[in-house]
């Protein structure tokens, strides 16, 4: 039987209430923006003093309302005691579920919230999708009309109109869409969400056996994030949209009553027969580090689509053609490239295989200089390794090397001692096991 046991669900709202019965032992007090700036404060920290991230989270798992009843929920609290936020708080919280994340390592988020697109949307959009290139399913509330009630084109707003992202309107008991739903094609399929002749009872944050009832494709979104949260565990290394495709595909066609004419006739259908195997997703995280005629390259292994990566190839580029290429074992996530030319930046490219063929390779990742790391000098880290997301690198030397070379209280700046192996651990990932690098001093 699946229950999303192993699996995190990332509920990206006002909070969670963690000792509610449909959730205790299994909530994570993620990032609290709110308790952060001093806005709206609640503790513990990642706490609900609204109701909706509870709501949410019991649909999403609790553990007699819920669809995924032993999947971990972390709680991500963006809005606050009256369910408002900025952007820019969305954004940061985002940011920080794709640096707590493992990539690889399959998981779920819900974002039961949207913006207009007009409002700068687009921030949300592009962490959104590097959510989902990193391993992440994000399920979407369609969104519940204007200030008067009065739907409109999910399209016009951020994230639901993200196409990789499952956008979910509602329908009611009858499986009719509600009156209150956005709707349109950036919409992939419908949930119910209630309405007033029936509400969706769930978890709720005044007291750890209180329940409420809403309606809204708030109450949508999280029932399709539980059923991703089913098939991820069934198959740990399916990638996020061979999930989001099975979730679209299996659900039931041609019901819904009273449906927009551009939306699409799909009611989530929770079917559990395995899903089809598939290429390797893309390596992310990437980092560069350079030394005399050299680039180390690391990356994080992507979702293996259902069967072993076999091999992984390193290809570096200069001016659009390849110079060197290396291929190694699919169960290493390291390279190191030697015979370049110092003074020059490189791109390089990433890409995984398994029985199945190539997986999708990284985009061509430009490289710091290729440089000869001489003692005697103080040089910026920046200059000697990077990664390719917007996430920070974190440097640490090892115990063993501060003879040879020393971090100055920022962390921005590497000194080289002397001549010898700097050996340096870099991190972006929160509890990740660093990435060691050994650095060549002359």
């Amino acid at each position: 039987m699946f229950t999303g046991a192993g699996i995190d669900i990332y509920i990206i709202d006002t909070g969670v209430r963690a000792t509610h019965e449909q959730l205790a032992g299994r909530v994570l007090a993620g990032i609290d923006i709110p308790t952060q700036n001093g806005d709206a404060p609640v503790n513990p920290p990642s706490s609900d003093c609204d109701g909706h991230g509870t709501h949410v989270a019991g649909l999403a798992a609790g553990s007699t309302v819920g669809v995924a009843p032993q999947a971990r929920i972390i709680s991500v609290r963006v809005l606050d005691c009256g369910g408002d936020g900025s952007i820019g708080d969305v954004v940061e919280a985002l940011r920080w579920v794709r640096g707590h994340h493992r990539s690889g390592v399959a998981a779920v988020a819900n974002l039961s919230l949207g913006v207009d697109l007009g409002d700068d949307g687009a921030e949300i959009d592009e962490q959104v999708l590097a959510m989902i290139k990193e391993g992440i399913v994000v399920t979407v509330a369609a969104g519940n009309g204007d200030e008067q009630g009065r739907p409109f084109d999910a399209c016009r707003i951020a994230p639901g109109n993200e196409s990789r992202a499952l956008t979910v309107g509602a329908t009611s008991i009858t499986d009719a869409m509600t009156t209150y739903t956005n709707y349109g094609p950036c919409i992939d399929l419908f949930a119910p969400g209630g309405d007033r002749t029936r509400a969706l009872e769930s978890s709720w944050w005044e007291s750890d056996t209180h329940y409420d009832l809403d309606v809204g494709t708030s109450m949508a979104s999280p029932l399709v994030a539980g059923y991703a949260a089913l098939l991820a565990q069934q198959q740990p290394g399916l990638c996020v949209d061979a999930i989001t495709q099975a979730i679209v595909s299996r659900a039931t066609q041609g019901i819904i009553t009273g449906l927009e004419a551009t939306s699409p006739n799909r009611l989530l259908h929770l079917e559990l027969s395995p899903v089809a195997v598939t290429v390797p997703g893309q390596p992310s995280h990437v980092i560069t580090t350079t030394d005399n005629g050299a680039l180390n390259v690391s990356w994080d292994s992507p979702c293996d689509g259902g069967s072993p990566i076999t091999s992984t190839r390193v290809s570096v580029l200069l001016n659009g053609k390849v110079v060197k290429k290396t291929t190694i074992d699919g169960t290493k996530t390291t390279a190191r490239i030697t015979g370049l030319r110092n003074g020059l930046s490189y791109h390089v490219v990433v890409k995984a295989k398994n029985v199945l063929g190539e997986g999708i390779a990284t985009s061509r990742i430009r490289t710091v200089k290729v440089k000869n790391l001489q003692s005697g000098t103080t040089v910026p880290v920046s200059s000697v390794g990077e990664i390719d997301t917007d996430l920070t690198l974190l440097w640490a030397v090892s115990s063993a090397s501060r003879g040879v070379c020393s971090l100055n209280s920022s962390k921005t700046k590497l000194t080289l001692k002397r001549s010898g192996v700097c050996a340096v651990r870099l991190r972006a990932i929160d509890g990740q096991d660093p990435v060691k690098r050994n650095l060549r001093i002359s």
